[in-house]
């Protein structure tokens, strides 16, 4: 019943689906303590150390843009690449076409789902994600997302290997790196000026594989006016120490949401502890 809903409002213009986003984040800020405490616990830290201005009610209809985003992105993935604006396109054309491999790396800010088809517009490009805990939601994903030159592959052994597979063959690769991975994959390192549990996949891959890094946000541009497409090629390699790489690449997407502080998923659960990690350091 949900899934003939969700396809139903996927129907509907971007600007409407964008405003009934915008409308549900509003309600489950307001009805859910849990959500609200944590979306502001995140955003006013960020906020006062990084200096930005917006309140937490703003972002709360942000995030809930954010669904909107992902319902028509999934719906209309035609229109929504006609929708989508790009800052140096050559670079990104270049990139994913030069035959050496590029790692992808985004965070969930704006219209991220929308990153992935602007480079299958290029070149073939694996996508690594993290399976939904129910089922449904999993399957609508997958069924949504399909595209014939993406291949997405689940964040265990098996995707790791066809990631590096992918690299070898020159492709493009994409991962969310802003997810606090499982135990052992990963490092505590600042984010905001918190310790976060922060992922060390793709530093060790892009040293592996010897492959260039370009960051990317999908930021919208306004009430039913798409995604403007924002990158940045890291030049310099990661410091050697795995913690400092953390942190850079961490620097790394927070100047990415610095741009549009409230388009960022300020509700993630961004800076837990994973089941078995060892406690963040004190300061």
């Amino acid at each position: 019943m949900l899934y003939f809903i969700l396809r139903l409002f996927s129907s509907l213009p971007l600007a409407a689906l964008q405003i009934i986003g915008a409308f549900i984040g509003l309600l489950v800020y307001l009805c859910s303590p849990r959500y609200r405490g944590r979306l502001y616990k995140n955003h006013q830290s960020a906020a006062n150390y990084s200096g930005f201005k917006s309140t937490p009610w703003r972002v709360a209809a942000e995030s809930g843009m954010i669904f909107g985003d992902t319902l028509w992105i999934w719906r209309h993935p035609k229109s929504s690449i006609n929708k989508v604006a790009i800052e140096n396109l050559d670079q990104v054309i270049e990139l994913s076409n030069n035959g050496k491999g590029l790692i992808v790396l985004a965070s969930h800010l704006g219209g991220f789902e929308i990153v992935p088809r602007i480079f299958a517009e290029h070149t073939r490009a694996t996508v690594m994600y993290r399976p939904a805990r129910k089922v449904w939601v999993n399957e609508l994903m997958l069924k949504s997302r399909k595209h014939t030159e993406i291949k997405f592959v689940e964040a265990n052994i098996g995707g790791v290997r066809q990631i590096k597979r992918a690299l070898v063959k020159g492709e493009v690769v994409g991962l969310l790196a802003d997810q606090v991975p499982n135990v052992g994959d990963g490092v505590w390192a600042k984010f905001f000026n918190q310790y976060a549990y922060t992922t060390s996949f793709p530093i060790k891959l892009a040293r592996q594989a010897n492959v260039a890094i370009l960051f990317v946000g999908a930021e919208r541009l306004g009430l039913g006016k798409g995604w403007l497409i924002k990158s940045r090629l890291m030049t310099d390699e990661f410091p050697d120490c795995l913690i400092d790489a953390c942190t850079e690449m961490n620097q790394y997407f927070e100047e990415m949401i610095l741009s549009k502080p409230r388009q960022y998923m300020w509700s993630y659960n961004r800076y837990k502890r994973p089941s078995g990690a060892e406690m963040a350091p004190i300061e």
